[in-house]
């Protein structure tokens, strides 16, 4: 359980979220959650649980495509430079693949959290309530089909960003998923004051 004693100490027991004997607790998100592994705190729910999107590889791919293409085509002339192409082609597919399907992002009601690997996994996160600078990124091709770069910084100068934060890059949905955290950093302001 999450104790949260003044706004820069976190403790945390681990012991709750190594217990694998308990059943897991039956929230809208649990099988979500169970999937990705992140600790989830007593009556934390998950807002946003995205991948990054497929046209962050749109470049990758369409590369897989052309040697796969070209690979074809080189086949019927000399086979073994055909063949060459396309397991150019699968590797740079294989890549995308492998780059997409290892993060997840999610936000919940309290923190912001980023979970890579498959074998060996990495948790980053913050918490909502310490969040002060919040960044989003587009490009004319990414804010057409919808994703962009999202990163949350407890600074609130933007030059910190290229140094610090936490980054949720080609997150779909973007602008809904940065309303979230908005909209959740307000409460949680609100729910401070109230406390007071």
């Amino acid at each position: 359980m999450s104790q949260r004693s003044d706004r820069s100490t976190v403790a945390y027991d681990e012991s709750e979220a190594a217990d694998d004997s308990s059943p897991p607790e039956e929230t809208g998100s649990s099988a979500t959650a169970s999937r990705t592994h992140p600790p989830l705190l007593d009556d934390e729910t998950v807002l946003v649980d995205e991948r990054p999107t497929w046209w962050a590889w749109a470049g990758h791919l369409a590369l897989a495509v052309v040697f796969v293409l070209g690979g074809l085509a080189i086949a019927t002339q000399e086979a073994a430079f055909g063949l060459l192409g396309v397991v150019a082609g699968l590797a740079v597919a294989g890549y995308a693949w492998y780059r997409r399907n290892r993060v997840r992002y999610l936000v919940t009601d309290r923190r912001i959290v980023v979970v890579a690997g498959f074998s060996t996994r990495t948790t980053t996160e913050a918490w909502i309530e310490d969040v002060n600078g919040l960044e989003t990124k587009t490009t004319a091709f990414s804010r057409n089909r919808g994703y962009g770069t999202v990163t949350v910084s407890r600074a609130l100068s933007s030059s910190s960003f290229s140094r610090k934060g936490l980054r949720l890059r080609g997150l779909p949905a973007f602008e809904r998923a940065t309303e979230t955290i908005r909209r959740r950093k307000s409460a949680l302001a609100n729910e401070g004051e109230d406390g007071r």
